[in-house]
């Protein structure tokens, strides 16, 4: 039958003598345009074979490349001799569907024979230009010939290792011009081969690089996840996929059962296997796309927008079942954010456009919180017709506001809130919050229907309650703390300009009360304790080259009365960490890094916010973070502590606080 084929072949040559010759030049070009792709268009190969097992390994005189997939029939032969014309299709049970991969390695030898099931054949130039009788350029990949003497004696170098691996067709590479390249083996990213249908093993024993990969996947009711391992490593990854549709998948990569930022590397679009395309997260994306030939970039025709707007209802309808109260997807914002690449923002700008729109969709009128407000005042505000995202939420997912705002989410504003402010009851500092910005936002414009406006707002609390302006009689009437809040966040000039415009009587002297916040209120500590072996489950990993926030997460997390610790520092809450104790009690603590337990530290407003609602529960952790790792805590640091206002970005500085410091073990008693 290879004879037959052959003959056919050498008469169409021999007809059309130029168009053999153009042969040539295309299949150069073909060769060139996939340069540095060979290794994976043979794995692509492999994989449309239905091979669970690839490898590249090589021997004295060149090297061979096998599979374990289906054998070749003479229709296969046929195809691969004829540059285009293939049995796949899109569409197909396969990836590939030109047919013209495999002449991706042309450029390496100038032979390459071929055994699968009943058949034995070369591609060879010399043997080419010979059968022809001319001297012409020649196309590799175009006349199969029957093996030679020098054939069947490659093909015995290589017997042991197609029986050892079990292959059931075998390339055999001899008289090489150019070696694969070993950038192209040592960097083959082991997530390549994320998408692909059938194959589950790569082996590449080629010179002195040892490669063997393999792709385990695990499939669950509820998730499928793929873990790839190479020696002592194990990448995994979460696939998400729409019912009823395995080809238009998302992956996420996931560490320690949460999902994280795929590298820039890793991040590409995927047409089953991967092209040069940044995806425009840190995820990856597969699909039915149409590529050019090279499968490098990806054309977005009709068949290429329905694959990515599959992609993109993937990760809305996660977004979903994350606002109806899944808080299983630990992690899952954290690749869309903070993307600073180099890379192309064609699919970065298509992506986030899309997730905009159709979010918008299903959350109508939501909200981000800004931050000069507290997060319980937030929550109450947003309770009636404005959708908040929830404290549960940003604890389980702390990268959630960093996301929406990349989606052009609206932060609640001032407006938004005057609307609202009369059918809520918030805490004293709530009221402080919003009137300051108030004054802030308006001092330059506050005309008269601001005026007339803002006196039937209920924003002044006092012993009566909450009160608007046209009920308040003088400043004496105003809580205390509302008072201070406003002395020390609020230029007097612009306050009093304020109450003088609603027509609030000011009977004391506003700025004097300034020196009052934050009397020193001292209460007697028991002598620190030394922690003893029985305060930890396991001993802290702490590394030198951890953040001190980082530190202090590993340290609390080893702590035996702790049940969980969730570092929620993406999401601007007044503090870094909260903790859950067996006991049920939560607290909450901000991390300061300090050269000693003397030098002064600095919170923001929104740190002494916190700090202010949240009272003993809220703890400031100072950090030692260099060879020896230590930590102290302060306990409700706005009762305990006396802080000095600096008007850098408005800031608390306290430099006196060494009687306070505690051991953990007192914090956890």
């Amino acid at each position: 039958m290879i004879d037959n084929l052959r003959q056919e072949f050498i008469q169409e040559a021999l007809a059309a003598p130029k168009l053999f010759k153009d042969l040539a030049k295309v299949e150069q070009y073909i060769a060139e345009s996939y340069k540095t792709r060979a290794l994976i268009e043979l794995i692509q190969n492999a994989d449309d074979a239905g091979a669970s097992k690839f490898g590249i390994h090589s021997f004295s005189n060149g090297f061979v490349v096998g599979n374990n997939g289906k054998p070749f029939t003479i229709s296969d032969v046929e195809a691969l001799c004829r540059s285009g014309s293939s049995n796949k299709y899109r569409g197909g049970e396969t990836i590939g569907y030109r047919g013209i991969g495999f002449k991706s390695v042309v450029n390496i030898a100038n032979v390459v024979n071929i055994i699968s099931g009943d058949f034995k054949f070369s591609f060879d130039r010399k043997k080419t230009i010979k059968a022809l009788g001319r001297d012409i350029d020649v196309p590799l990949i175009r006349i199969p010939h029957t093996f030679n003497e020098e054939d069947i004696k490659l093909e015995n170098e290589v017997k042991e290792i197609i029986s050892k691996f079990n292959y059931k067709t075998a390339f055999v590479f001899g008289n090489v011009i150019e070696a694969i390249s070993k950038d192209e083996l040592n960097e083959l990213d082991k997530s390549s081969l994320l998408f692909l249908n059938n194959l589950n093993e790569v082996h590449v024993n080629y010179r002195d690089i040892q490669r063997n990969i393999f792709v385990k996947h695990n499939f669950d009711k509820n998730n499928n996840t793929v873990q790839l391992i190479e020696n002592e490593s194990i990448e995994e990854w979460l696939i998400e996929q729409l019912e009823n549709n395995n080809i238009d998948l998302v992956a996420f990569k996931i560490e320690n059962n949460s999902i994280i930022p795929a590298s820039n590397e890793q991040s590409v679009m995927h047409s089953f296997t991967p092209t040069k395309e940044f995806v425009g997260a840190f995820i990856k994306i597969n699909g039915d796309y149409t590529t050019d030939p090279s499968r490098k970039t990806v054309d977005m025709d009709d068949l290429s927008k329905k694959s990515f707007n599959n992609a993109v209802n993937i990760i809305v309808n996660n977004i979903k079942e994350i606002f109806r109260g899944d808080m299983s997807k630990q992690g899952f914002f954290t690749p869309f954010i903070n993307i600073q690449t180099t890379e192309s923002t064609r699919f970065k700008n298509l992506l986030f456009k899309s997730l905009e729109v159709k979010i918008t969709t299903f959350i109508d009128n939501l909200r981000i919180k800004p931050e000069w407000i507290n997060f319980e005042d937030y929550e109450l505000i947003c309770s009636n017709e404005i959708n908040s995202i929830s404290r549960n939420l940003i604890s389980a997912y702390p990268e959630i506001f960093t996301f929406f705002k990349a989606l052009n989410t609206k932060t609640l504003n001032i407006n938004d809130i005057l609307k609202h402010l009369n059918n809520v009851n918030l805490s004293v500092i709530g009221y402080a919050e919003i009137f300051s910005k108030i004054i802030v936002q308006w001092r330059y414009d506050l005309d008269l229907n601001k005026i007339n406006q803002l006196k039937t707002i209920r924003i002044f609390p006092s012993d009566k309650g909450i009160l608007n302006a046209e009920q308040l009689n003088n400043s004496n009437e105003l809580d205390n703390d509302f008072i201070n809040y406003l002395n020390n966040n609020i230029d007097v000039a612009d306050l009093l300009l304020f109450f003088k415009k609603l027509g609030i009587e000011v009977n004391q002297n506003i700025e004097r009360k300034t020196n009052e916040i934050f009397e020193l209120n001292k209460t007697a500590k028991e002598s620190p304790l030394k922690n003893t072996q029985s305060t930890f489950k396991v001993p802290p990993a702490i590394k030198k080259w951890r953040s001190s926030e980082k530190n202090a997460l590993e340290y609390l997390k080893a702590l035996n009365v702790a049940l969980s610790v969730k570092d929620v520092t993406e999401a601007n809450l007044g503090y870094d960490l909260e903790i859950m104790l067996h006991n049920g009690k939560r607290i909450y603590i901000e991390v300061k890094s300090v050269n000693t337990f003397t030098e002064p530290f600095k919170i923001s407003n929104n740190e002494y916010s916190s700090a202010h609602n949240y009272g003993s529960d809220y703890f400031i952790a100072l950090v030692v973070n260099n060879d020896d790792f230590k930590i102290r805590f302060l306990q409700n640091p706005i009762k305990s502590l006396n802080f000095e206002k600096k008007c850098e970005r408005w800031s608390w500085f306290c430099g006196e606080y060494i009687d306070e410091l505690q051991q953990v073990n007192q914090i956890i008693q």
